[in-house]
């Protein structure tokens, strides 16, 4: 009975350890969305003429296939010293001049659309920071304007009261909204938010994301402001363990006042998607 015992134990200690590494796991994602926005600046080697208003957007769906995946994707652009002869996904560092890899359109018109199967390489340089869109002109003809392809994703979260550990003082009437985009950039990442909120008891002190899951209080990873308004927005660059946490839904936002400094109100952050597994 003893031994029926101890076996018991271990197996429920066993699924509890699994249920943990679990929660810490990224999101098993098949499908990313990737950007870039290109200009000559960028570009390597330099552009010659007057190319400096030349701008570009490349937007795009990855989506796992087999060992490799398929990208859908959008290009526009204008502001170019000439025509569009030809735009292409090249693989190489930032600041540095790389092969092509998938030919997206020869010649271009700002607006054209497609789709390519890209291979197992080219889906790990795109994850990587290793991959880069240009568009070439006949003046530049080795790439007008260009930048690196990077995994973004969108965040919307509700605030209230109900979400708080611990549990807030006062009525708990708040509310509030964090929306925010993440663009990631190999292991680091940046995060444009703006948070607006209501009927708290008073001043908004401070606002963060804190690394947490749903129903459990953590550390802050990620300052907002302090003290905050509604409506107030930002940007921060974000390390390779807050897209982690992000990634895995361990994320969460709330706003602190002097009645409730441990947090008056927060919400949850559903896993994003920057990562194809």
């Amino acid at each position: 009975m003893r031994k029926l015992s101890l076996f018991a134990i271990g197996v429920v200690l066993g699924l509890a350890l699994v249920v943990a590494g679990a929660a810490g796991a990224r999101t098993q994602a098949t499908t990313i969305r990737v950007v870039a926005s290109m200009t000559a600046a960028n570009e390597t080697p330099t552009p010659k003429g007057d190319a400096g208003n030349a701008r570009g957007t490349f937007t795009a769906t990855v989506t796992k296939s087999g060992t490799g995946a398929t990208i859908s994707w959008r290009l526009e652009f204008n502001g170019l010293t000439g025509n569009a002869i030809a735009a292409h996904i090249h693989v190489a560092p930032r600041g540095v001049a790389g092969p092509v890899r998938v030919p997206l359109c020869a010649p271009c018109t700002s607006g054209v659309t497609g789709t390519a199967t890209i291979d197992a390489a080219v889906l790990e340089a795109i994850q990587t920071d290793r991959a880069y869109v240009n568009v070439h002109t006949p003046t530049n003809p080795a790439g007008e304007i260009r930048d690196q392809v990077s995994a973004a994703a969108s965040i919307r979260t509700t605030l209230n009261s109900g979400q708080e550990r611990p549990k807030p003082k006062g009525k708990r009437r708040g509310t509030g909204t964090f929306t925010a985009t993440v663009t990631k950039s190999g292991s680091a990442g940046e995060i444009t938010w703006r948070l607006t909120f209501r009927k708290l008891s008073g001043r908004a002190v401070a606002a963060h994301i804190h690394r947490g899951a749903r129903g459990r209080s953590g550390p802050v990873i990620v300052a907002l402001c302090a003290p905050c308004r509604s409506g107030a927005r930002g940007k921060a660059t974000v390390s390779s363990a807050v897209l982690d946490a992000l990634e895995a839904g361990t994320a969460y936002v709330n706003v602190h006042t002097a009645r409730n400094p441990a947090g008056e109100i927060r919400g949850q952050i559903r896993p994003v998607a920057l990562t194809i597994s």
